[in-house]
């Protein structure tokens, strides 16, 4: 059972993402409730950061209870939300997502440094109608500096390395 009731009441934004969550995690993303939950962010923008928010505390609970596979679900809804929204509040939810991949960041799991390396490459290379520079990424530019400089000798640690010259090369 998940850490949420599956809501019969309650805001709509919560119910439907509620129900993008699969009772197994290795099923993905309920595709037809992510459709349904894309198109009620795009024609309510303005509970973009409301979504963001709740996608942001699914995503800590989950790393928090080391449960990754939930995580990457949480990770790739996130991903999808951002690349299909673009409108004048993305500015709110764009700051769930950075927290989102900040968390991935501090994880010692390699596998979700790994999905929050990726998705930050992903969110750099997505064309804002007006960039917004208020955003704080100084966690970023001293995260993917320090992993670039460790020194690690398995598989995992080298995937981690070619990674993040790519996030610092997304950074600039």
């Amino acid at each position: 059972k998940q850490w949420y009731q599956r809501r019969v009441r309650g805001p709509r934004y919560k119910r439907h993402v509620d129900n993008i969550f699969p009772v197994d995690p290795k099923d993905g993303l309920v595709k037809g409730e992510m459709q349904k939950l894309t198109y009620y962010a795009l024609t309510n923008p303005r509970k973009l950061d409301r979504i963001g928010n709740y996608l942001a505390d699914y995503l800590k609970y989950y790393v928090d209870h080391r449960r990754f596979e939930f995580a990457a679900v949480a990770m790739k809804a996130m991903e999808q939300l951002l690349q299909a929204c673009r409108s004048a509040s993305i500015n709110l939810f764009v700051e769930s997502f950075l927290r989102m991949v900040q968390k991935l960041l501090e994880s010692p799991d390699p596998a979700l440094q790994i999905l929050g390396s990726t998705s930050f490459v992903h969110f750099a290379n997505i064309q804002e109608d007006t960039p917004s520079y208020h955003r704080r990424y100084d966690f970023f530019v001293s995260k993917f500096s320090s992993m670039c400089w460790s020194n690690g000798k398995n598989d995992t640690n080298r995937a981690l390395d070619r990674l993040d010259l790519r996030d610092c090369k997304a950074l600039s």
